[in-house]
């Protein structure tokens, strides 16, 4: 048996892959475009001579095969990411890696670190709001801020806000096609949909949205569509229709008026940003420092 290893960034492709269900979603996740993965893909399955992947409907699955090598493939990452992990630690020169959902990033984070370096001035952080899903499979990470439910019992969480989801838009949008006095006006504006939002936040669609609030006979299904959070908020703030956000990401903007919620309706979600640390890091001093001024800073804001 030959002993020499396929390209390791076609390995680590696949892997993404594997643990993302998606090969866009894997793109993501490894800051790259979804045919240099394909591509990867292509010359792994080459090099083994095995197919790895089937198209599933509009999908993809695993192969038989495939399904065989990634628990094992899956371990010896984990265990690379863990060794490295623990190098970078015994070095005393790694930050504190902290995976954030890009929205929650860029719409509530980012503006507020300055108050984390006045409270903790020694604690190194490093951002990570690259991933649509960040998880702490990935051992140089050590914080994940992620939206979905708080239900994993083998780690730490902590759920950082309830929120409502309601409409948004800019003052300008109101302005050129008129108010919101009943959910039916929503007919005469364009409508902004969030196309392939991470199946574990469980985002409602608009339809979804409506019918919640018993609203019937309102054709939701037309107008822009996108594929990233920021490009619906930032495409909201612009002038391009009208978004469902939820109350952390809105939050600054209605403040500043950047946003105006154009109807009162909203729906409660049991989901939300969650804060996941791993249970044998939850006596670290960096971590705690981290989560103690986040969850104040939400409650304060």
């Amino acid at each position: 048996m030959s002993e020499r290893l396929p390209s390791l960034n076609a390995l680590r492709a696949f892997e993404a892959v594997s643990r993302h269900g998606s090969i866009a979603r894997a793109a993501d996740a490894l800051n790259v475009t979804a045919g240099a993965v394909s591509r990867m893909i292509k010359t792994l399955e080459d090099d083994l001579g095995v197919r790895l992947l089937e198209r599933e409907g509009r999908g993809i699955a695993l192969t038989p095969a495939a399904q065989a090598m990634v628990p094992r493939l899956q371990a010896g990452f984990d265990e690379m990411r863990g060794a490295i992990a623990s190098l970078r630690k015994s070095s005393g020169e790694r930050p504190l890696s902290v995976a954030v959902e890009p929205v929650f990033a860029s719409g509530w984070l980012v503006s507020r670190l300055d108050s984390f370096r006045q409270v903790a001035p020694s604690i190194d952080v490093r951002i990570d709001a690259t991933r649509a899903e960040p998880s702490l499979s990935d051992r140089t990470i050590d914080i994940t801020i992620d939206y979905g439910f708080a239900d994993n019992l083998e780690t730490d969480q902590v759920k950082l806000i309830d929120e409502e989801i309601f409409a948004v838009c800019s003052p300008e949008t109101l302005d050129r096609h008129g108010p919101i006095r009943s959910l039916d006006d929503l007919a005469n504006h364009t409508l902004l949909h969030y196309e392939d939002a991470p199946q574990s936040w469980i985002w409602p669609s608009w339809q979804d949205w409506l019918e919640e609030l018993g609203v019937t006979g309102l054709n939701a299904s037309r107008g822009l569509r996108m594929v990233a959070g920021q490009a619906i908020m930032e495409a909201a703030r612009s002038g391009q229709g009208i978004a469902l956000a939820n109350t952390s990401i809105a939050r600054d903007d209605l403040a500043t008026g950047r946003l105006v919620q154009p109807h009162p309706a909203s729906i409660h979600t049991d989901a939300g940003y969650v804060l996941t640390t791993r249970k044998d890091d939850r006596e670290r001093a960096d971590i705690a420092a981290f989560r103690d001024w986040l969850v104040a800073a939400i409650r304060v804001s």
